[in-house]
């Protein structure tokens, strides 16, 4: 059996399955989480749908997991007051039909949670977290208009077993309404995409560009400027030059306290930290008998080798190029 296959297949149709169930036809109108995305990447996903790959999938799965264990803990801790994925549809012309993950009911008050499964917990939440929160506060109080509404959003990484909890929204009838403005873009440009209309919806690059199937085809990455990324760039840059000063202390520091643990010869206790000397060992290839060896028999090294290639992020400052109709200053 091929358990990697299996998987992938077995998600996809479970996927399916419980995007039919809870979200019912998502052609059919705009989610809450659409409105704060970007909208090509809204628009294409609807009109040409990919299969996800396994790393997608998994990631819904921990979504989900997510929102099981908060409501677990929840009733455990004797707060059975909620509903889970509550739908309220927002009023206007645009079909627009937020499904919230929990809604805490109490008299004359709703609060709203909403639950995300992240790799590393952000210093705030993203602003797409933001409008999706907004989206769903503000059908909500039109659902209900004599009730308090709240909101917060809540992050949980459940590789590190951290979380982060970002509190205190209130519904906003201006950035209520421009959602509902932004939307009603949206699903124009998608009617008129679904007609066979030429259209080039807006282009919104965000850090989550990654994800995005229809990346290789965005006409923002086909520019040699992305300035919408500039954020992202600048503070990546600021902590790889912080991670070089900091192993410049690191390393000393560590070495010192190496050579205290060689001279002690046993490892020594630093109030909870235990100090000792580790050692471990790995084979290596005497290339120069093998070389000897492989030539007595007629072969050589080279026939041996093969390469091979791995990917990373290659950053470099770009040169700046004076016309040459322009003296420098």
């Amino acid at each position: 059996m091929d358990i990697k296959n299996t998987l992938l297949t077995g998600l996809q149709k479970f996927a399916n399955q419980h995007t039919l169930t809870t979200l019912g036809d998502r052609n059919s109108y705009l989610g809450a989480s659409d409105i704060g995305y970007c909208p090509r990447k809204v628009i294409l996903d609807r009109l040409h749908p990919a299969e996800h790959d396994l790393a997608t999938l998994l990631r819904f799965q921990r979504g989900h997991m997510a929102e099981d264990i908060v409501a677990n803990a929840m009733t455990a801790a004797g707060y059975t007051n909620f509903d889970r994925q509550v739908e309220a549809i927002a009023g206007g012309n645009t079909p627009i039909r937020c499904h919230i993950d929990f809604v805490f009911n109490a008299p004359k008050l709703k609060a709203v949670l909403e639950v995300k499964s992240v790799s590393g917990i952000p210093d705030g939440p993203y602003s797409s977290w933001e409008s999706q929160l907004y989206m769903q506060m503000g059908a909500l109080k039109e659902q209900f208009p004599d009730y308090q509404i709240k909101g917060a959003v809540l992050a949980i990484d459940l590789g590190s077993g951290d979380i982060g909890f970002f509190n205190g929204y209130a519904p906003d009838e201006i950035l209520y309404q421009g959602l509902k403005d932004r939307a009603a873009s949206i699903w124009t440009d998608y009617q008129f995409m679904i007609l066979g209309h030429p259209k080039n919806p807006p282009t919104e690059p965000s850090p989550l560009c990654g994800y995005c199937t229809n990346l290789t085809t965005c006409p923002r990455f086909a520019a040699k400027e992305v300035p919408d990324l500039e954020d992202c760039v600048t503070e990546l840059r600021s902590l790889l030059e912080q991670g070089k000063v900091l192993d410049k202390k690191i390393e000393p520091m560590k070495a010192n306290l190496l050579s205290i643990v060689n001279q002690a010869g046993h490892a020594i206790k630093v109030n909870n930290t235990i100090l000792s000397k580790a050692v471990r060992s790995r084979q290596h290839t005497d290339t120069g008998r093998l070389t000897a060896f492989l030539a007595e028999m007629g072969h050589s090294m080279e026939e041996f080798q093969e390469s091979s290639s791995y990917s990373f992020l290659d950053i470099k400052t770009a040169k700046m190029t004076i016309p040459r109709n322009q003296k420098a200053a």
